[in-house]
C-alpha cells in the first residue's frame, strides 16, 4: 500500500512538474500569426523566417526576453486563432485602420502603435490596363481577395460579392490575376509593388488610376492582453536606437516606416 501511494504521489510529482514546465515554456514564448508575404514574413533556402516583419518580431523579443515563433494561419481564421490561444498576436502586414464584416479591427484586438503605412491597391494584367482608367470599371469585374483582408472590404464596395474570390493568402490572388482567373485583385501595395513586373508576374501591373486610401500596419493582440504595453514600449525603443530604421531599409521599407501611437488618425 505505501509503495503504491508513493508511486501515485511521484506520478504526481511529475506530472506537476511537467504542467509548471509547459506554463514556463509558454509563457517566455512569443507565437506570431503570419501568411508567407514576399519580404515581410518568408523563409529562405534552409527554412530560417526572414523578412522585414520576422526580424522586427524577433527584435522585440528580444527586448522582452521571448523566443519568438511564427504560425502560419490561414487569414480568414486570424480572430479565431487569436482568442482561441493558438497565438499569442497576429504580426503580418495587420491593417489597423480597417474594418471586417461592418467591425473595426481595433474593437476586435488591442493594437500595438502603428509601425508602416501601407495601401490596397488594384492589381491587373498589363495588357488590360489602359481599361482600368477609374473607380467604375472595377463593377461587375471578377476580383481576387485574401479572404478577411482589407482588401476584401474595399472589393466588396465596388463589385459583386458573388464576384469576389477569397485566396487563403495574398500571394495567391497574383496567380488568379496572371492565369485569367479573375480580373483584378486587391492586395496591399507594399506586397504589389515587390511582385508586379517580376519574374513569374512580369504581366501584372499596379492600376495607377485608382489610389485608394492609406492604412497603417499595427500588430494585432487579443482584448486585455499585457502584451499590448510591453511591445509598444520595445517598438519606441527600436525606434529611438535606429534598428527599427536599419531594418526596414535591409528590405526597402525605409520610405514607409512611420511609427505612430495614433492608428485610427
Amino acid at each position: 500500500m505505501k509503495k503504491l501511494l508513493s508511486l501515485l504521489l511521484a506520478t504526481l510529482m511529475i506530472l506537476g512538474s511537467i504542467a509548471a514546465f509547459s506554463s514556463c515554456a509558454k509563457e517566455d514564448t512569443l507565437v506570431c500569426g503570419v501568411t508567407i508575404f514576399e519580404k515581410m514574413n518568408e523563409k529562405d533556402a534552409d527554412g530560417n523566417w526572414t523578412g522585414f516583419e520576422s526580424e522586427f518580431a524577433m527584435e522585440v523579443g528580444k527586448i522582452l526576453g521571448k523566443k519568438v515563433e511564427f504560425q502560419v494561419i490561414i487569414w480568414d481564421q486570424k480572430y479565431n486563432e487569436l482568442n482561441s490561444g493558438a497565438i499569442d498576436c497576429i504580426w503580418n502586414g495587420f491593417t489597423a485602420n480597417s474594418s471586417d464584416n461592418g467591425v473595426k479591427r481595433s474593437e476586435l484586438v488591442d493594437f500595438s502603435y502603428g509601425y508602416m503605412l501601407n495601401q490596397q491597391c488594384i492589381v491587373v494584367k498589363k495588357s488590360n490596363l489602359a481599361t482600368y482608367v477609374d473607380e467604375a470599371a472595377l463593377a461587375g469585374k471578377k476580383a481576387c481577395v485574401e479572404g478577411g483582408s482589407a482588401g476584401e472590404s474595399y472589393a466588396k464596395t465596388v463589385t459583386d460579392e458573388d464576384k469576389i474570390v477569397k485566396a487563403t493568402a495574398q500571394i495567391n490572388s497574383f496567380t488568379e490575376v496572371k492565369s485569367g482567373a479573375v480580373d483584378f485583385a486587391v492586395v496591399d501595395i507594399v506586397l504589389a509593388k515587390n511582385i508586379c513586373g517580376q519574374a513569374d508576374y512580369a504581366d501584372l501591373a499596379i492600376v495607377e488610376a485608382i489610389e485608394l486610401e492609406s492604412e497603417i500596419y499595427a500588430i494585432g493582440f487579443k482584448k486585455g492582453s499585457d502584451l499590448t504595453e510591453k511591445v509598444n514600449a520595445a517598438i519606441k525603443e527600436l525606434e529611438a536606437n535606429g534598428k527599427l530604421a536599419e531594418i526596414a531599409k535591409k528590405y526597402g521599407f525605409e520610405n514607409v516606416l512611420k511609427v505612430t501611437e495614433n492608428i485610427e488618425g
